[in-house]
């Protein structure tokens, strides 16, 4: 399960970023331990049909839910959004942009650990924040910023004029560079910056 309050790691294997990319979509917006323990219990009910197959990964539980759709609409002549179904018995919220997103995104199988900002914001319903939470925390040394409210209520504090939500993609690179600064002039990588101050307001 996903532990928001040591969320860096630069050592996932690719299962677990699949599972972090699922997290960094499903949290936009929302409680990340609700969140988090939402996901877990999802991808038990996604996992089970793997049935204990050997290298059976999260997004390996997607792509089968997926095929079940195809199938019954296909050989039976009938509609079933099963992933839609799971989803709202765990209430993961947000069905279409969380629905739409988690399909899409398995286009990135096996390719997670060198997929790009620009690649992830491709996808609709993964943003500059979601794609930037991503790389941030699960590769060493990027230069990146997750500019979710309790980074901006930070920066406003220090004075900036940042906006109450995150920005619009225009602006974004604006404020991360100024976020950027701030975590070389408190000799702290981006990540370790940024989760410095999620703990201070969201704790």
């Amino acid at each position: 399960m996903i532990t928001p309050t040591t969320i860096t790691n630069y050592n996932r294997t690719e299962a677990e970023l699949e599972e972090f990319l699922m997290f960094a979509i499903l949290v936009a917006g929302k409680g990340a331990e609700q969140q988090a323990k939402k996901l877990d219990a999802f991808l038990d009910t996604i996992m089970s049909m793997g049935m204990g197959a050997e290298d059976y990964t999260p997004f390996d539980g997607l792509g089968y839910s997926i095929q079940l759709e195809e199938f019954f609409r296909d050989h039976h002549k009938e509609e079933i959004n099963l992933l839609d179904r799971q989803m709202k018995m765990h209430k993961l919220g947000q069905y279409n942009r969380i629905g739409h997103a988690f399909k899409e995104i398995l286009k990135f199988k096996g390719k997670l650990k060198d997929v790009t900002i620009d690649e992830l914001e491709s996808i609709k319903g993964i943003g500059s924040k979601t794609a930037r939470f991503f790389v941030l925390h699960s590769r060493p040394d990027a230069q990146v910023a997750c500019l979710d409210t309790h980074i901006l209520k930070w920066m406003s504090e220090k004075g900036y004029n940042v906006p109450k939500a995150t920005p619009p993609k225009n602006k974004y690179k604006e404020i991360e560079k100024l976020f950027l600064q701030e975590a070389i002039n408190h000799q702290l990588t981006p990540a370790d910056l940024d989760l410095q101050i999620w703990k201070s307001y969201a704790i």
